[in-house]
């Protein structure tokens, strides 16, 4: 083992760590916060090119655990500035700040690490299998934390002296602590700075007057510590473990025994623990034992930050009819803008080549989709990077062109709407991700879910379609790789053959545009199934502006053969429904 370096990032410091081959702390130090979700790729650039100055460049091994570096882009993200500042590192694994606290507690055992600091979260281990609770952040919970305790404190103070008008002994030590005359002045204090640190800072105020045997302090430990607890319930039984071991990390517990007593046995009344213990193992160190014990296996580890990806990208692609070279195109650069538009040109020929010779799997495709909405059932588009912004693009045309719900054609996009924008290609590589998309938008039994990728490989998609499969839904898959692996758990495949693209690999080229194609044709046959369209007329357009108010009445005006006049009555009389307007008996 060479030297290693050990990042842990929260939200109101980092630490860090440099340990040399025998594992002894070489050097440490402090540096700003360092919550992923909270600040930009430069702030987290500075914070680590400060940390860099430093450590220096010398280091063999780098874990980093980062507040809010929850998802795959973000640790990617991490991974990509760390390999730009630490070039010759050999291994990096970047993760969630609660792994580190696992690590230091357990190292690659299994239990379940507890934290309560100025947020809470719970984090559980065993045989290769993750299963967290909480964590969602001060805004949204965070039971049991220094901010939860403090803020339902504040609350409960307030609440008496709306209801008395004077103040309880938990008011009283809110001012002692923060040099405040009145409850009034405290709250003026308050609001000059609501942020999370400086309302948790009002944490041993509750504790204290709890310890003292203040009824209303005791009440609020113990009905928060009960719902961290119970958080720790859900986790041991979702991994099954029976009687596991709990290490409780975070200053809450690290500098008020009685709190760690008490939510000792407010878990022991839910579950039966083997063992209970502080951890007071610094997260920096935490962060480098993640790095060089490498949680349940190193290439698992590893795969935290996408470290290996590359060869595991460079497999899923091999022999990818999108990634070959096309010959057609070679010299791009040597080409004058007449000769490049010709070969664009002549290449998009190509794209009604690739639908033709798909024809007979297009229209069962088509069929399948249509019977499921006639059925009532709803339509998903899955996909990564340009294949996901096409779907969400026929996605979202459909309530304003047909006037269906929002809901009936969904677009899930890896990486989340933020992705349709700004590129997060890291996103498609997370499997799991895509199972619990499928799972967390209600996907149901009956629903068609169409996963789109050029390659036909892409993990995001496949694991939604395997998760579709298994909930009961139609499970479609559309490429432009004919060579791609069977995926047995698919129903119906279109594999598109529009061969290289004129710049390899910009599958946003002729697999772009003949994807869109598909897209558009499998949902305006369904719409047209279910009777969104008469004739070859939208029907059921909204007419909410002035263009599509004008196209309304003309469809009134040629379907239900009126003048104008009559026309616009119609459509008044429908509150603008155009179909209802074009079905009134006549006249009208």
């Amino acid at each position: 083992m060479g030297t290693t370096l050990g990042i842990e990032g929260g939200g109101t410091k980092t630490t860090w760590a440099v340990l040399d081959p025998e594992g002894a702390v070489r050097a440490q130090g402090l540096a700003g916060p360092g919550n992923v979700s909270l600040l930009p790729d430069e702030e987290i650039r500075k914070l680590l090119a400060g940390i860099r100055a430093s450590v220096g460049g010398a280091v063999d091994t780098i874990g980093a655990a980062f507040a809010g570096c929850r998802l795959p882009v973000q640790r990617q993200r991490i991974d990509e500035l760390l390999r730009a500042l630490w070039p010759a590192a050999v291994r990096i694994v970047v993760s969630e700040d609660t792994r580190s606290a696992f690590a230091g507690a357990f190292g690659s055992g299994e239990g379940i690490v507890v934290i309560a600091g100025t947020g809470s979260n719970v984090q559980g281990h065993r045989e290769g299998r993750w299963e967290r609770a909480g964590g969602w952040g001060h805004i949204l919970g965070d039971p049991g934390s220094a901010y939860d305790l403090a803020h339902i404190g504040l609350q409960r103070v307030y609440d008496a002296l709306d209801a008395t008008g004077g103040v309880v002994s938990l008011g009283a030590s809110f001012l002692q602590w923060t040099g405040q005359n009145s409850l009034e002045e405290l709250f003026a204090y308050v609001l000059r700075d609501p942020s999370k640190d400086r309302i948790a800072a009002l944490a041993p105020c509750v504790l204290d007057n709890a310890a003292a045997g203040d009824p209303l302090a005791v009440d609020i430990v113990r009905s928060r510590s009960r719902l961290l607890a119970e958080q720790v319930r859900y986790v041991a039984e979702r991994l099954g473990l029976a009687r596991p071991r709990m290490a409780l990390v975070g200053g809450l517990f690290e500098h008020s025994e009685a709190y760690a007593t008490l939510f000792g046995d407010e878990v022991r009344s839910h579950l039966s623990v083997s063992e209970m213990f502080v951890s007071r193992v610094p997260g920096a160190l935490g962060a480098a034992r993640l790095a060089d014990e490498a949680l349940s296996a190193p290439r698992a580890a590893e795969a935290e930050s996408g470290s290996i990806r590359s060869r595991e990208i460079a497999a899923s692609l091999e022999g990818a009819l999108t990634e070959e070279r096309n010959p057609r195109s070679r010299f791009l650069d040597q080409k004058t803008v007449a000769e490049l538009v010709e070969l664009f040109l002549s290449e998009e020929k190509l794209v009604e080549r690739a639908l033709r010779d798909r024809q007979e799997e297009i229209t069962a495709v088509a069929a399948a989709v249509a019977a499921a909405l006639q059925e009532g059932n709803r339509l998903f588009y899955v996909g990564a990077g340009t294949s996901g912004r096409l779907g969400a693009l026929d996605a979202s045309e459909m309530p304003p062109t047909f006037g269906v719900p929002a809901d009936l054609v969904q677009a899930i996009m890896a990486g989340g709407s933020e992705a349709f924008f700004r590129s997060q290609e890291g996103a498609e590589d997370d499997r799991g991700a895509g199972a619990r998309s499928v799972i967390e938008r209600g996907v149901r039994k009956g629903d068609a879910v169409c996963g789109i990728t050029a390659s036909g490989r892409t993990p995001f998609v496949l694991g939604a379609l395997e998760q579709a499969a298994a909930i009961g839904a139609l499970p479609i898959l559309l490429s432009c790789n004919p060579r791609r692996s069977p995926v047995p758990f698919v129903r119906f495949s279109i594999d598109l053959p529009t061969g290289p693209e004129i710049v390899a690999g910009s599958t946003r080229l002729k697999a772009g545009t003949a994807t869109k194609l598909v897209l558009n044709l499998l949902s305006t046959i369904a719409m047209i199934r279910i009777g969104r369209v008469r004739d070859n007329r939208m029907i059921h357009v909204q007419p909410k502006s002035e263009k599509l108010r004008y196209r309304a009445l003309l469809l009134v005006m040629e379907l239900a053969s009126c003048s104008e006049e009559e026309a616009l009555r119609r459509l008044e009389c429908t509150d603008w429904r155009v179909a209802a307007a074009i079905d009134l008996p006549k006249p009208l």
